[in-house]
């Protein structure tokens, strides 16, 4: 069958790997002390039209004591990459301003933005499947370099996100049966390829009955000889005929 929809994983697929440990995650960190500094401790959690203050609101108020508290408490979870949604929506609302000051821009692959641009269609779609949340997603393609002074946008290009919460995990097999049956292609799931860095959600991803392929870059984990003998491998979106 002849492949129609392509879904696919961000970092170490169509950005480098290094992009969010290397520039998001530091950019929040240094961006944090003059943002915590703006209020006063403890910190009032009630009523306020700050959308700083709604977010931290939802951590205990032993955290809250003070903006160092809040600081240690946010930077140990960002050094230890722990998915938590204070953390994600602080961190979005930086990110935000970030790429809206053009401080951030996104290194998509010049590879994958052309291929982006020039695949969709009325028949043809691609989604986005990520363990970033749906708003991180739409802000990287949003504010995309494409080596001018401005940033460009693939929203439009794109036909849909998903992320953990909204399909599960990405080395479960389910999360793309889900995927297929949430875009319509629970019956033909064969005619969607997703393409991933990581081995095992490529597995997951045959297992559900999609096509899949490795992609591989420089920055990311090697693959084995064994994984590159059994699954179909590329170093670029060029390469792809569909």
């Amino acid at each position: 069958m002849t492949i129609d929809t392509v879904v696919l994983d961000i970092e170490g697929t169509v950005c480098p790997i290094s992009f969010v440990k290397e520039t998001l995650f530091p950019y929040f960190v240094e961006k944090l002390p003059a943002e915590l500094e703006k209020f006063e401790y403890p910190l009032n959690q009630v009523g306020s039209d700050n959308p700083i203050i709604n977010i931290l609101s939802n951590l205990p108020s032993s955290i809250t004591e003070s903006a160092q508290s809040i600081y240690n408490y946010l930077k140990n979870l960002v050094d230890y990459d722990i998915k938590d949604p204070v953390l994600k929506s602080l961190q979005g609302l930086i990110w935000t301003r970030g790429y809206e000051s053009g401080e951030l821009k996104a290194p998509i692959y010049p590879d994958s933005i052309k291929f982006i641009e020039s695949f969709p269609s009325k028949a043809n779609k691609i989604y986005i499947y990520s363990s970033g949340s749906i708003g991180a997603q739409k802000l990287l393609f949003g504010h995309v370099d494409d080596g001018s002074d401005k940033s460009i946008d693939l929203n439009n290009q794109l036909s849909g996100y998903f992320d953990i919460t909204t399909a599960g995990h990405k080395t479960v097999y389910t999360s793309y049966s889900k995927i297929s049956k949430e875009i319509g292609k629970e019956e033909n799931p064969q005619s969607v390829l997703f393409l991933s860095d990581n081995v095992e959600e490529v597995k997951a991803a045959i297992r559900a009955g999609m096509n899949s392929y490795i992609v591989i870059r420089d920055g990311n984990a090697p693959i084995s000889d064994e994984d590159k003998s059994k699954h179909k491998t590329i170093y670029s979106l060029s390469e792809l005929e569909l």
